[in-house]
């Protein structure tokens, strides 16, 4: 069988401000999220179903299943570092709590955000310059930037400054997100071209184009 490969590169994990290194997320977290990849592809690399009775195919299926529901729930779990000095950080929860509006589409997202930016409002800095990290979910960075993204600032003022600053981080945390949600989504095709290959046949250059789907 053909080795499989994904050419996704990775984003970057940390960034210097201050002249400091700031991880966007924890480095057992990476890790683990790492080596929950590789396991798959290593899994699917090294065992083949060809030749083998219907039930062998069947369990070699299942345990590649399992593998991926396991790197989905990591992917659940997983927490991301937003860092916010007290500039972004008060024009952020001041846009939140305060000043944006919220209707039936938004509303929600809002009120799931709301723990979030209790533990947000109550941080306290000790001068502009500080940093502090708050752990987030995908989940609640997706909320954030759709909350935020349709605010509009008028004229280039400081608030324009801050909101294109914390847009950045957003989108920084977001990059690394896509790269491991994109990389579930592949390997689930991968393992559906994979257990193709089980058929007499049947390689990875002449799979059928109609099969697809994605492991549940």
């Amino acid at each position: 069988m053909e080795k499989i490969e994904t050419n996704v590169i990775k984003p970057q994990i940390s960034f210097i401000e201050n002249e400091q290194n700031y991880r966007i997320v924890k480095e057992e977290v990476e890790e683990l999220l790492d080596s929950k990849v590789s396991a798959i592809r290593n899994f699917i690399n090294t065992k083949n179903g060809k030749g083998l009775s219907e039930t062998l195919k069947d369990e070699l299926y299942l345990e590649a299943q399992k593998l991926w529901k396991e790197l989905s729930q990591e992917l659940n779990n997983s927490r991301y570092n937003f860092y916010l000095d007290r500039p972004q950080h008060k024009f952020l929860t001041d846009l939140i709590l305060n000043k944006l509006e919220y209707d039936v589409n938004t509303v929600f997202f809002a009120i799931e955000l709301k723990e979030l930016f209790e533990i947000l409002k109550d941080s306290k800095y000790k001068n502009d310059t500080e940093i502090i990290s708050y752990e987030v979910t995908a989940t609640e960075m997706t909320y954030i930037y759709h909350l935020i993204s349709k605010h509009k600032i008028k004229g280039l003022v400081k608030d324009s400054f801050l909101f294109a600053e914390v847009l950045i981080k957003i989108g920084n945390i977001s990059k690394l997100i896509n790269f491991y949600d994109n990389t579930g989504k592949n390997l689930s095709t991968e393992i559906n071209d994979w257990v193709l290959t089980f058929e007499d046949g049947v390689t990875m250059e002449n799979k059928p184009e109609t099969v697809q789907g994605e492991v549940l």
